[in-house]
């Protein structure tokens, strides 16, 4: 049977190249007509880097079939060009050339005072006089240049701060003269309105720059217009020029106050609004005047806050009675009768009696009572075997003896799809088990394993006589009877 080689095709659908192409591997696509080359490699199993259109009336010129060819092209040699038909492009090159032979060489356009001639082929243009226009033509470049004729209007700037311009135009809009006009401004004369030509000082008041034109004038007051009390301290009353000054009835002293004699305030509340309040007394007296302890109950101080902070004394206890904590310095002691019973740290050593029900964290001491039972904490136990007996915890009956490889099992972190094995002596590791391979583990025999492995029938036949149908072949240099079929794109 004849050997039959098919390359890679497509028969419909897109126009264009493979989406994929091996390097060297042809396609060719029937809906453009279009042969593909692979070429290059981009280093992903022989992939080509670009397919190449080499062939095909869809990618190249032929000589007879119509075609529509797009981009610039460059051709060398002589283009040879039909006898003019109807219809071609050389009929439509001889209609242009009768139309521009047709054309005159001379014609007039108007301008706004005359008329302006043009003779083509010559470089030669003329201007009829009054345009204000003039013309130079150079043969050799066949440029015409024009030219605006000069008015007898001065070239210059007009205008300044004390003149305006003045100009005079003509119906085409050049100009025709240009002058100026001083600026003259005559106050009281040529202005309406009132203004003011100076200002005068009066007593206590003076005035400066009160001569000058559009000038700004300052008017100072150098006298005293007003005499004002201070709130809370003096009281200022002005009537028909008379001025009196009085107390308030509430006096409040910005300043030191000295009272070199007795202060004696009469009222229910006296209010001290300071921040350091200086005492040399020794003593202070609070409640004065009680005879009885129960005259000067709840007596003390007072802290304001968000609540009341107090130390008062309390008849019903005998004591002082605080609404807070009392902290201490560092090093500071709670002493009754000159002897310290409590510091930060330790009990007194005067303290020899408890009533305490509960103990925090002992972290040092010496245990000199009894064993303490298991259903206190303990073990009821003076040795470490026979506690371990007591808790149920005897080796080699209630727990298992130390074991190097159970140690190295123990230390492995166990997660999904891990299996332990064993590295050396005593150590261990773990490997991913996937559910592929859990799947082959299960396997019963050789061919359900190869079934699992995906494996047909070519897995057992014999290397001198192997039976393929469909699939693909790589490499291979010789054929005898087989047909190749490159499949479609």
């Amino acid at each position: 049977m004849a050997n039959t080689l098919r390359i890679k095709r497509r028969t419909s659908g897109a126009t264009g190249a493979p989406d994929s192409l091996q390097n060297a591997e042809l396609a060719f696509n029937e809906v453009d007509d279009t042969l593909y080359y692979g070429e290059g490699t981009n280093g992903a199993g022989g992939t080509a880097t670009a397919p190449l259109a080499i062939a095909g009336p869809g990618a190249f010129a032929t000589l007879t079939s119509a075609q529509t060819i797009s981009g610039d092209k460059t051709f060398s040699g002589t283009i040879v060009v039909p006898t003019p038909s109807a219809g071609t492009h050389a009929t439509t090159k001889n209609y242009v050339d009768a139309l521009v032979a047709a054309v005159a060489t001379s014609f007039q356009v108007a301008s706004d005072t005359g008329s302006v001639t043009i003779t083509t082929g010559t470089d030669t243009l003329t201007i009829a006089g009054g345009t204000g226009l003039s013309s130079t033509a150079a043969v050799s470049t066949d440029t015409i240049t024009l030219h605006l004729d000069n008015t007898t209007v001065t070239a210059g700037s007009y205008g300044s701060a004390s003149s305006i311009p003045n100009f005079t135009v003509d119906a085409q809009g050049r100009l025709t003269a240009a002058g100026t006009n001083a600026v003259l401004i005559d106050l009281g004369t040529n202005t309406n309105g009132n203004y003011v030509s100076s200002v005068a000082a009066g007593t206590g008041i003076s005035v400066s720059n009160t001569g000058v034109e559009g000038g700004t004038f300052t008017v100072t007051n150098s006298g005293v217009v007003s005499v004002a009390g201070t709130a809370n301290q003096v009281s200022v009353s002005a009537a028909n020029g008379n001025v009196t000054f009085s107390l308030p009835d509430d006096v409040t002293i910005p300043n030191n106050l000295t009272v070199t004699g007795d202060l004696l305030v009469q009222g229910n509340t006296t209010t001290l609004n300071t921040s350091t309040l200086a005492v040399e007394d020794k003593n202070i007296v609070i409640a004065n005047g009680s005879t009885t302890d129960a005259a000067a109950d709840g007596a003390g101080i007072t802290i304001k806050g968000a609540t009341d902070k107090t130390l008062n004394w309390v008849d019903a206890t005998d004591s002082w009675t605080s609404s807070e904590n009392f902290d201490l310095a560092a090093g500071k002691n709670f002493s009754i009768n000159a002897t310290a019973v409590l510091s930060s740290t330790t009990l007194g050593s005067g303290v020899v009696n408890s009533s305490l029900t509960s103990l925090g964290t002992v972290t040092s001491g010496t245990w000199n009572a009894g064993t303490i039972a298991i259903s206190y904490g303990g073990t009821g136990a003076t040795s470490a075997s026979q506690a371990r007996i007591n808790l149920g915890l005897a080796i080699g009956s209630d727990v298992q003896g130390y074991d190097g490889e159970l140690t190295a099992l123990a230390g492995l972190t166990s997660a999904a799809d891990k299996l332990p094995y064993f590295t050396g002596l005593n150590t261990a590791a773990l490997t991913t088990l996937t559910s592929f391979g859990r799947s082959l583990i299960d396997d019963v025999d050789a061919s359900t394993a190869r079934a699992t492995l995906g494996l047909g029938t070519i897995a057992t036949q014999s290397a001198s006589s192997v039976s393929i149908t469909g699939g693909s072949i790589t490499n291979l240099t010789t054929l005898d009877g087989i047909t190749i079929d490159g499949g479609v794109f």
